[in-house]
């Protein structure tokens, strides 16, 4: 009756040298090789590893708090309208009512707001006219999956025109932009909760409120939310009967990446795979390179060849 082969294993060589001997110091020269070459093979200055990035989409909620600033050919053009009425009082005549409508609409039902959309209806007088307009909007912006930050943040919604304009349609992304990465570890963390975007409890001077005062704070800090305009459309004003201006904003809340300093177990095993990836293949040459010596007698062994029914093998002596 015909056999079929149905599982194999070695047969063990084994070799055997005193310690004060020459195939003893190869031994340790092959074993300290095994260990320190990966490392030197696999080393580079991103071996540690120092940042890293995860996807999420940060939570941006509207504060109710926005300021409208426009200006025109002459000084008489210029208006302002702010929903902090302190504000409204330091500028006087520039103070004109707004009609400011928000929607923050949330398309996969997760909690978090997808697209935020906001329309503002400015009365304007026949003589005058809007040739730039800038706005401010204040949200709460939140990171709440690896890392847990809590942050107020400002939005710059800008557009410059040489014609007179009735409308300004807008449309692109929010993003959330960092100098430094950001922790991982502990609870959430309120930032910048000393420094007050817009201080209302002392508001002593139009500067306080001024657009680009705002803007300079926002820009000194490491962790700012932006607008990146996918399109501007401005509505060139063809007549002289009072009316309004409409700015349309529709933000976007894009999924993105985040940096983050990774915590000490990720830099460990990250560092332990480069590392064993070398080690593999150092290990590999390392085991052929001994099987030739250790076989040949380049150096002198004692080898013992394991049997059938054998633990430890009978002497065999084989010379290069």
């Amino acid at each position: 009756m015909s056999s079929v082969e149905l599982f194999q294993e070695p047969i063990r060589r084994r070799y055997y040298a005193p310690y004060n001997s020459c195939s003893y110091l190869f031994f340790v020269v092959t074993v300290w090789v095994l260990v320190a070459l990966p490392f030197f093979l696999s080393y580079s200055e991103n071996f540690w590893l120092k940042t890293n990035t995860y996807r999420e989409q940060v939570s941006n909620k509207y504060e109710y708090k926005i300021i409208i600033e426009g200006s025109g050919s002459s000084a008489a053009d210029s208006f302002f309208y702010s929903s902090i009425p302190d504000l409204n009082r330091l500028h006087g005549d520039a103070f004109r009512p707004v009609s400011v409508k928000t929607r923050e609409v949330d398309v996969n039902i997760d909690s978090l707001t997808d697209t935020f959309e906001i329309t503002a209806t400015i009365p304007i007088p026949a003589s005058s006219e809007v040739k730039k307009l800038d706005c401010l909007v204040f949200f709460r912006s939140q990171l709440q999956s690896s890392a847990k930050i809590v942050m107020e943040s400002v939005v710059h919604l800008s557009h410059d025109s040489g014609v007179a304009g009735k409308e300004l349609v807008t449309s692109g992304n929010l993003v959330f932009r960092q100098n430094n990465p950001v922790f991982v570890k502990g609870g959430y963390t309120t930032m910048y909760a000393d420094t007050e975007l817009v201080d209302t409890a002392s508001i002593i001077s139009a500067k306080e409120g001024d657009i680009k005062t705002i803007l300079a704070k926002a820009m000194g800090r490491n962790y700012t939310l932006a607008y990146e305009p996918q399109y501007n459309y401005w509505g060139a004003k063809i007549d002289d009967l009072a009316g309004t201006f409409t700015l349309n904003a529709k933000l976007n809340i894009p999924t993105q990446d985040i940096l983050y300093t990774p915590k000490p177990m990720e830099v460990l095993k990250d560092a332990w795979v480069k590392y064993l990836s070398m080690f593999v293949v150092v290990g590999f040459f390392l085991e052929k390179l001994c099987s030739f010596v250790y076989f040949h007698q380049l150096v002198e062994t004692k080898m013992l060849v394991e049997t059938v029914g054998s633990t430890t093998g009978v002497p065999h002596f084989k010379k290069f």
